[in-house]
């Protein structure tokens, strides 16, 4: 790898949720993610994201997702629909899950 294959991503972000599910409540939210990532895709400034389940431990979930600013993941924070597909997919997980936003620094193409 040279140099020229990594770029800075200044502006970009990147949201991080532990979470877990409640036992039995698997497939509901699932269902209840689909609608919260079906509005992020058509929301400005959403780049993507990936909904990982821990193989050690399937209650444990991983959501990340990439935004171009964190004036975009603000944005989809206060957006009044996000608030109420959240509020439903929320009410399957446990009350210990924890999010966190990370300015993107760096990326290396695959």
């Amino acid at each position: 790898m040279t140099s020229d294959d990594v770029t800075s991503d200044e502006g970009r972000v990147r949201v991080v949720r532990l979470l877990r599910v409640r036992a039995g409540r698997e497939a509901a939210f699932l269902r209840h993610y689909h609608d919260v990532r079906a509005r992020a895709e058509r929301f400005p400034g959403h780049l993507g994201e990936q909904l990982c389940r821990s193989l050690d431990d399937p209650a444990q979930w991983l959501l990340t997702s990439e935004w171009e600013s964190l004036a975009a993941i603000k944005g989809w924070r206060t957006d009044p629909e996000h608030a109420a597909l959240v509020r439903t997919m929320n009410d399957c997980l446990h009350g210990d899950r924890s999010t966190t936003v990370y300015r993107v620094m760096v990326t290396v193409p695959g």
